[in-house]
Protein backbone atom coordinates (compact mmCIF):
# COMPACT_ATOMS: atom_id res chain seq x y z
CA UNK A 1 0.00 0.00 0.00
CA UNK A 2 1.45 3.59 -1.09
CA UNK A 3 5.24 3.65 -2.52
CA UNK A 4 8.33 3.33 -0.77
CA UNK A 5 9.18 5.26 2.83
CA UNK A 6 13.10 5.50 1.52
CA UNK A 7 15.19 8.01 0.08
CA UNK A 8 13.81 9.97 -3.46
CA UNK A 9 16.23 8.27 -6.07
CA UNK A 10 16.51 11.71 -8.47
CA UNK A 11 18.35 9.49 -11.13
CA UNK A 12 15.32 7.57 -11.50
CA UNK A 13 12.60 10.54 -11.80
CA UNK A 14 11.47 13.06 -14.18
CA UNK A 15 12.01 16.28 -12.89
CA UNK A 16 8.26 16.96 -12.41
CA UNK A 17 7.93 13.34 -10.22
CA UNK A 18 10.48 15.20 -8.08
CA UNK A 19 9.14 18.99 -7.65
CA UNK A 20 5.55 16.55 -6.73
CA UNK A 21 8.09 14.83 -4.11
CA UNK A 22 9.17 18.02 -2.68
CA UNK A 23 5.35 19.42 -2.92
CA UNK A 24 4.34 16.00 -0.81
CA UNK A 25 6.50 15.98 1.90
CA UNK A 26 6.01 19.67 2.36
CA UNK A 27 2.16 19.42 1.85
CA UNK A 28 1.30 19.77 5.52
CA UNK A 29 3.60 23.45 6.17
CA UNK A 30 2.10 24.34 2.25
CA UNK A 31 -1.62 24.00 3.38
CA UNK A 32 -1.56 24.83 6.95
CA UNK A 33 1.77 27.36 7.02
CA UNK A 34 0.48 29.02 3.60
CA UNK A 35 -3.24 29.53 4.40
CA UNK A 36 -2.01 31.42 7.76
CA UNK A 37 0.61 33.40 6.13
CA UNK A 38 -1.93 34.54 3.35
CA UNK A 39 -4.11 35.17 6.45
CA UNK A 40 -1.66 37.18 8.26
CA UNK A 41 -0.67 39.33 4.73
CA UNK A 42 -4.37 40.24 4.75
CA UNK A 43 -4.10 41.95 8.33
CA UNK A 44 -1.12 43.50 7.53
CA UNK A 45 -2.92 45.16 4.49
CA UNK A 46 -5.94 46.65 6.27
CA UNK A 47 -8.08 44.02 7.11
CA UNK A 48 -10.47 43.69 3.90
CA UNK A 49 -13.44 41.33 4.48
CA UNK A 50 -12.36 37.93 4.98
CA UNK A 51 -15.04 35.89 3.32
CA UNK A 52 -13.38 36.18 -0.36
CA UNK A 53 -10.01 35.31 0.92
CA UNK A 54 -11.60 32.16 2.64
CA UNK A 55 -12.68 31.09 0.07
CA UNK A 56 -10.29 31.75 -2.36
CA UNK A 57 -7.70 29.49 0.35
CA UNK A 58 -10.20 27.28 0.13
CA UNK A 59 -10.50 26.64 -3.76
CA UNK A 60 -6.34 26.52 -3.47
CA UNK A 61 -5.94 23.93 -1.16
CA UNK A 62 -8.87 21.88 -2.74
CA UNK A 63 -6.53 22.07 -6.28
CA UNK A 64 -3.18 20.95 -4.46
CA UNK A 65 -4.96 18.03 -2.70
CA UNK A 66 -6.46 16.73 -6.33
CA UNK A 67 -2.91 17.48 -7.70
CA UNK A 68 -0.95 15.33 -5.11
CA UNK A 69 -3.82 12.46 -5.11
CA UNK A 70 -3.33 12.02 -8.68
CA UNK A 71 0.63 12.41 -8.97
CA UNK A 72 1.39 11.26 -5.13
CA UNK A 73 -1.28 8.74 -3.89
CA UNK A 74 -1.02 6.93 -0.79
CA UNK A 75 -2.89 3.79 -1.88
CA UNK A 76 -3.80 3.95 -5.84
CA UNK A 77 -6.68 1.36 -5.08
CA UNK A 78 -8.21 4.29 -2.95
CA UNK A 79 -10.30 7.00 -4.91
CA UNK A 80 -10.02 10.25 -5.12
CA UNK A 81 -12.14 13.41 -5.91
CA UNK A 82 -11.31 12.42 -9.43
CA UNK A 83 -12.06 8.90 -9.32
CA UNK A 84 -15.00 8.81 -6.84
CA UNK A 85 -18.07 7.20 -6.81
CA UNK A 86 -21.76 8.49 -7.58
CA UNK A 87 -22.26 8.31 -4.20
CA UNK A 88 -19.17 10.33 -3.11
CA UNK A 89 -20.68 13.49 -5.04
CA UNK A 90 -23.61 12.74 -3.92
CA UNK A 91 -22.07 12.92 -0.28
CA UNK A 92 -20.18 15.34 -0.26
CA UNK A 93 -22.48 17.71 -2.30
CA UNK A 94 -25.25 17.57 0.11
CA UNK A 95 -22.61 17.30 3.13
CA UNK A 96 -21.44 20.78 2.24
CA UNK A 97 -24.22 22.28 1.89
CA UNK A 98 -24.88 21.64 5.66
CA UNK A 99 -21.51 22.26 6.65
CA UNK A 100 -21.51 25.34 5.03
CA UNK A 101 -25.04 26.49 6.18
CA UNK A 102 -23.85 24.95 9.90
CA UNK A 103 -20.62 26.89 9.61
CA UNK A 104 -22.68 29.91 8.76
CA UNK A 105 -24.72 29.65 11.68
CA UNK A 106 -21.89 29.01 14.24
CA UNK A 107 -19.27 31.22 13.59
CA UNK A 108 -21.80 33.78 14.30
CA UNK A 109 -24.26 32.07 16.92
CA UNK A 110 -21.37 30.19 19.05
CA UNK A 111 -19.11 33.11 19.32
CA UNK A 112 -22.01 35.53 19.99
CA UNK A 113 -23.26 32.99 22.57
CA UNK A 114 -19.79 32.54 23.91
CA UNK A 115 -19.32 36.44 24.29
CA UNK A 116 -22.39 36.41 26.33
CA UNK A 117 -21.38 34.26 28.50
CA UNK A 118 -18.23 35.68 29.24
CA UNK A 119 -19.67 39.13 29.70
CA UNK A 120 -22.08 38.12 32.17
CA UNK A 121 -19.62 36.16 34.37
CA UNK A 122 -17.24 39.15 33.44
CA UNK A 123 -14.22 36.62 31.70
CA UNK A 124 -11.87 39.03 30.48
CA UNK A 125 -9.19 36.35 29.76
CA UNK A 126 -8.36 36.92 26.35
CA UNK A 127 -4.89 39.11 24.81
CA UNK A 128 -6.65 41.30 22.35
CA UNK A 129 -3.78 43.21 22.67
CA UNK A 130 -1.32 40.22 20.86
CA UNK A 131 -0.97 40.76 17.43
CA UNK A 132 -3.24 38.44 15.27
CA UNK A 133 -0.27 35.59 14.83
CA UNK A 134 0.33 34.89 18.83
CA UNK A 135 -4.15 35.51 18.56
CA UNK A 136 -4.51 32.64 16.60
CA UNK A 137 -1.55 30.66 17.61
CA UNK A 138 -3.13 30.33 21.30
CA UNK A 139 -6.50 30.07 19.57
CA UNK A 140 -5.20 26.73 17.85
CA UNK A 141 -3.85 25.48 21.18
CA UNK A 142 -7.32 26.07 23.08
CA UNK A 143 -9.28 24.63 20.49
CA UNK A 144 -6.99 21.82 19.61
CA UNK A 145 -7.56 20.83 23.25
CA UNK A 146 -11.28 20.92 23.40
CA UNK A 147 -11.82 19.27 20.24
CA UNK A 148 -9.10 16.32 21.49
CA UNK A 149 -11.05 15.63 24.65
CA UNK A 150 -14.21 15.92 21.97
CA UNK A 151 -13.03 13.25 20.36
CA UNK A 152 -12.21 11.10 23.09
CA UNK A 153 -15.76 11.13 24.39
CA UNK A 154 -17.33 10.47 20.87
CA UNK A 155 -14.97 7.15 21.14
CA UNK A 156 -15.58 6.22 25.12
CA UNK A 157 -19.60 7.06 25.27
CA UNK A 158 -21.46 4.76 23.14
CA UNK A 159 -24.39 7.19 22.54
CA UNK A 160 -21.90 9.48 20.79
CA UNK A 161 -20.39 6.92 19.15
CA UNK A 162 -23.54 6.18 17.40
CA UNK A 163 -22.74 9.61 15.21
CA UNK A 164 -19.27 9.23 15.20
CA UNK A 165 -18.96 5.23 13.34
CA UNK A 166 -20.56 7.06 10.69
CA UNK A 167 -17.15 9.02 10.09
CA UNK A 168 -15.28 5.82 10.76
CA UNK A 169 -17.68 3.61 8.05
CA UNK A 170 -15.18 5.13 5.29
CA UNK A 171 -12.90 1.91 3.76
CA UNK A 172 -11.00 4.38 1.39
CA UNK A 173 -9.89 7.58 2.88
CA UNK A 174 -9.07 10.95 0.42
CA UNK A 175 -10.06 14.28 0.95
CA UNK A 176 -13.73 14.84 0.10
CA UNK A 177 -14.57 12.06 2.48
CA UNK A 178 -13.94 14.51 5.22
CA UNK A 179 -17.13 15.92 4.81
CA UNK A 180 -18.37 11.82 6.01
CA UNK A 181 -19.32 13.27 9.20
CA UNK A 182 -23.17 13.33 10.70
CA UNK A 183 -24.75 16.61 10.85
CA UNK A 184 -25.54 16.59 14.66
CA UNK A 185 -21.85 15.26 15.39
CA UNK A 186 -20.45 18.62 12.77
CA UNK A 187 -22.40 21.17 15.46
CA UNK A 188 -20.61 19.25 18.75
CA UNK A 189 -17.53 19.86 16.24
CA UNK A 190 -17.66 22.99 15.57
CA UNK A 191 -19.21 23.90 19.27
CA UNK A 192 -15.65 22.20 20.49
CA UNK A 193 -13.82 24.36 17.79
CA UNK A 194 -15.32 27.76 18.44
CA UNK A 195 -16.93 28.20 21.60
CA UNK A 196 -14.30 27.83 24.33
CA UNK A 197 -11.63 30.55 22.78
CA UNK A 198 -15.36 32.54 22.02
CA UNK A 199 -16.21 32.14 25.84
CA UNK A 200 -12.47 33.58 26.21
CA UNK A 201 -13.04 36.53 24.93
CA UNK A 202 -11.57 35.93 21.10
CA UNK A 203 -12.33 38.56 18.23
CA UNK A 204 -14.84 37.29 15.71
CA UNK A 205 -11.60 37.63 13.23
CA UNK A 206 -9.37 34.83 15.22
CA UNK A 207 -11.94 32.51 16.01
CA UNK A 208 -13.19 32.33 12.23
CA UNK A 209 -9.30 32.26 11.08
CA UNK A 210 -9.30 29.32 13.70
CA UNK A 211 -12.39 27.59 12.09
CA UNK A 212 -10.46 28.09 9.02
CA UNK A 213 -7.52 26.51 9.66
CA UNK A 214 -9.07 23.67 11.44
CA UNK A 215 -10.66 23.20 7.91
CA UNK A 216 -8.28 23.05 6.19
CA UNK A 217 -7.06 20.62 8.38
CA UNK A 218 -9.63 17.95 8.11
CA UNK A 219 -8.99 17.98 4.49
CA UNK A 220 -5.96 17.56 4.52
CA UNK A 221 -6.24 14.53 7.03
CA UNK A 222 -8.13 12.55 5.02
CA UNK A 223 -6.35 13.04 1.55
CA UNK A 224 -4.68 10.40 -0.25
CA UNK A 225 -1.12 11.64 -0.21
CA UNK A 226 1.72 9.93 0.38
CA UNK A 227 3.14 13.10 2.84
CA UNK A 228 6.02 11.09 4.20
CA UNK A 229 6.14 14.14 6.55
CA UNK A 230 8.54 12.87 9.16
CA UNK A 231 9.35 15.22 11.88
CA UNK A 232 6.04 17.22 11.30
CA UNK A 233 4.18 13.99 12.73
CA UNK A 234 5.01 14.40 15.88
CA UNK A 235 3.82 18.89 15.41
CA UNK A 236 0.66 18.56 12.97
CA UNK A 237 -1.57 15.99 12.95
CA UNK A 238 -0.85 14.87 9.32
CA UNK A 239 -2.00 12.61 6.83
CA UNK A 240 -0.09 9.73 8.13
CA UNK A 241 -0.77 10.55 12.07
CA UNK A 242 -4.55 10.66 11.24
CA UNK A 243 -4.63 7.05 8.86
CA UNK A 244 -3.38 5.38 11.93
CA UNK A 245 -6.23 6.45 13.52
CA UNK A 246 -8.57 5.09 10.96
CA UNK A 247 -7.26 2.00 10.45
CA UNK A 248 -9.33 -1.38 11.15
CA UNK A 249 -7.02 -1.94 14.27
CA UNK A 250 -6.18 -0.54 17.36
CA UNK A 251 -5.02 2.40 15.66
CA UNK A 252 -7.98 3.29 16.76
CA UNK A 253 -7.64 4.00 20.13
CA UNK A 254 -4.44 6.60 19.70
CA UNK A 255 -4.09 10.04 17.53
CA UNK A 256 -6.98 12.01 18.58
CA UNK A 257 -5.55 15.12 17.99
CA UNK A 258 -7.64 17.60 14.85
CA UNK A 259 -4.17 20.20 14.29
CA UNK A 260 -1.42 19.34 16.22
CA UNK A 261 -0.11 16.58 18.25
CA UNK A 262 0.49 17.79 21.77
CA UNK A 263 -2.69 16.62 23.25
CA UNK A 264 -1.75 12.96 22.10
CA UNK A 265 1.70 13.84 23.14
CA UNK A 266 0.80 15.21 26.87
CA UNK A 267 -1.84 11.99 27.48
CA UNK A 268 -0.11 9.44 25.77
CA UNK A 269 -2.43 8.52 22.79
CA UNK A 270 -0.02 9.18 20.28
CA UNK A 271 1.15 6.75 18.02
CA UNK A 272 3.98 7.56 15.64
CA UNK A 273 2.95 6.29 12.03
CA UNK A 274 7.00 5.34 11.31
CA UNK A 275 7.32 2.89 13.54
CA UNK A 276 3.62 1.68 13.15
CA UNK A 277 2.46 -1.02 10.50
CA UNK A 278 0.24 0.35 7.91
CA UNK A 279 -3.08 -0.70 8.47
CA UNK A 280 -4.24 -3.24 5.87
CA UNK A 281 -7.43 -1.40 5.61
CA UNK A 282 -9.17 1.59 7.31
CA UNK A 283 -12.80 1.21 8.82
CA UNK A 284 -14.52 -0.14 11.25
CA UNK A 285 -13.07 -3.40 13.65
CA UNK A 286 -14.89 -6.72 12.47
CA UNK A 287 -16.94 -5.28 10.03
CA UNK A 288 -16.23 -5.67 6.23
CA UNK A 289 -19.39 -3.68 4.73
CA UNK A 290 -21.44 -0.48 5.71
CA UNK A 291 -24.04 1.21 4.00
CA UNK A 292 -21.78 4.25 2.15
CA UNK A 293 -25.24 6.45 1.43
CA UNK A 294 -25.98 9.51 2.52
CA UNK A 295 -29.69 8.84 3.66
CA UNK A 296 -28.13 5.79 6.11
CA UNK A 297 -25.90 7.63 7.57
CA UNK A 298 -28.47 10.00 8.95
CA UNK A 299 -30.57 7.51 10.47
CA UNK A 300 -28.20 4.61 11.52
CA UNK A 301 -27.87 6.90 15.03
CA UNK A 302 -31.35 6.90 15.66
CA UNK A 303 -32.39 3.28 15.13
CA UNK A 304 -33.00 0.64 17.79
CA UNK A 305 -30.24 -1.52 16.46
CA UNK A 306 -27.81 1.06 14.61
CA UNK A 307 -26.12 -1.42 13.51
CA UNK A 308 -29.04 -2.68 10.88
CA UNK A 309 -29.46 -1.40 7.58
CA UNK A 310 -32.54 -2.14 5.55
CA UNK A 311 -32.12 -0.82 1.84
CA UNK A 312 -29.35 0.90 -0.41
CA UNK A 313 -30.74 4.55 -0.16
CA UNK A 314 -29.43 7.20 -1.94
CA UNK A 315 -26.29 6.41 -3.90
CA UNK A 316 -26.78 2.60 -4.16
CA UNK A 317 -24.51 -0.14 -1.97
CA UNK A 318 -20.82 0.95 -0.99
CA UNK A 319 -17.63 0.53 -3.65
CA UNK A 320 -17.19 -2.87 -2.12
CA UNK A 321 -20.60 -4.62 -1.82
CA UNK A 322 -21.19 -7.03 0.15
CA UNK A 323 -23.75 -8.06 2.57
CA UNK A 324 -25.19 -6.47 5.22
CA UNK A 325 -23.41 -5.63 8.41
CA UNK A 326 -23.86 -8.16 11.24
CA UNK A 327 -24.68 -7.29 14.44
CA UNK A 328 -22.53 -8.94 16.23
CA UNK A 329 -19.51 -7.57 14.24
CA UNK A 330 -20.50 -4.06 15.04
CA UNK A 331 -21.34 -4.57 18.97
CA UNK A 332 -17.77 -5.76 19.25
CA UNK A 333 -16.53 -3.03 17.08
CA UNK A 334 -18.51 -0.63 19.43
CA UNK A 335 -17.84 -2.53 22.73
CA UNK A 336 -13.82 -2.12 22.07
CA UNK A 337 -13.98 1.33 21.40
CA UNK A 338 -15.73 1.91 24.48
CA UNK A 339 -13.73 -0.04 26.13
CA UNK A 340 -10.31 2.97 25.12
CA UNK A 341 -8.63 4.37 28.14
Amino acid sequence: MGTSMGRLDIRHTTPTGVLMEIVGRRITLAVLGGALLVVLCWWASGQRPLGGLTFGIYLAVVGLLVLCEYRLPFDRQWGSAVRGTKTDFLYVIVATVMDKATFAVCVTTIASLGKGLAGYFHIDLWPSGWSLGFQVAAALLIADAATYFRHRLVHHWDLLWRFHRVHHSMTEMYWIRSAYTHPLEQLFILAAIMLPIALLGAGDQVVAVVALLFGLSGLLQHANIDARSSALNYVFATPEVHRVHHGADEGRHANFSAFFVLMDLVFGTYRPPARAPRPLRVGLLGETDFPQDFLSHLTIPFRRNPVEFDGDGIGGPSRSGGAAVSSESVTAAGRACAGEP
